[in-house]
């Protein structure tokens, strides 16, 4: 019986993008670099601020003498403006409402750092429900690296097969096998379809709805 679901957060809960890359974006053209597309964005995210941004302002050229000071001014910028456009995903508020009724013990692990991951659930109003959030920072890991649920696994005395990942990105699947529990891989998020059809993993949502069906 599935006690704990993990969820990622962009792509999974919400649909984050459009400030991500209005963020990246900006951040390029405050050094005169050229902006990268919707798809780039896209391409870029799950793995972290700072290699989102390595990503962006070396797509055209060489200008790793910058990341840092680009980095800087991302974050700087998304703190500001990272709820302009986000918003939840269809069926999540009442998904989590459902599930938070049936005394599921519910996490958020995210590579976002950790301070606008509850700023973000703070303000969609979906805080309430999670045991803990763990965003960048919280621990000296990130996904894929099982060491976040041993971390997690120990804090709040939890079993692989009681828990659950959801996910839209590859960390989310990789983190998933590392820690050797069940991962349910959503398809209406951030990355390529084809992408995480290719993984070949066992349980795969169209809506986020779904997951009520996998965690009797």
């Amino acid at each position: 019986m599935i006690k704990n679901i993990i969820f990622d957060l962009d792509g999974t809960l919400v649909d984050s993008i459009y400030d991500i890359h209005n963020c990246v974006n900006t951040t390029l053209k405050h050094f005169s670099l050229e902006t990268i597309t919707m798809e780039d964005a896209h391409k870029f995210v799950g793995n972290g601020a700072r290699l989102l941004i390595k990503r962006a302002v070396n797509k055209y050229s060489n200008n790793e003498n910058i990341e840092e000071e680009a980095y800087n001014f991302y974050m700087k910028c998304y703190e500001e403006h990272c709820v302009d456009n986000t918003k939840l995903y269809d069926g999540v508020y009442d998904t989590l409402e459902s599930l938070y009724k049936q005394d599921k013990t519910m996490f958020i692990i995210s590579n976002k750092p950790n301070k606008m991951v509850k700023k973000t659930a703070d303000k969609l109003n979906i805080l309430k429900y999670f045991k803990a959030v763990i965003g960048d920072g919280v621990y000296p890991y990130r996904k894929p690296d099982a060491n976040i649920w041993y971390s997690l696994k120990k804090d709040y005395n939890l079993i692989e097969d009681e828990t659950v990942m959801v996910g839209d990105g590859v960390p989310d699947y990789e983190f998933a096998i590392n820690s050797k529990i069940k991962c349910l891989i959503v398809l209406y998020g951030i990355t390529d379809k084809n992408i995480l059809l290719n993984l070949k993993n066992n349980y795969y949502l169209n809506s986020f709805k779904e997951i009520s069906e996998h965690v009797q």
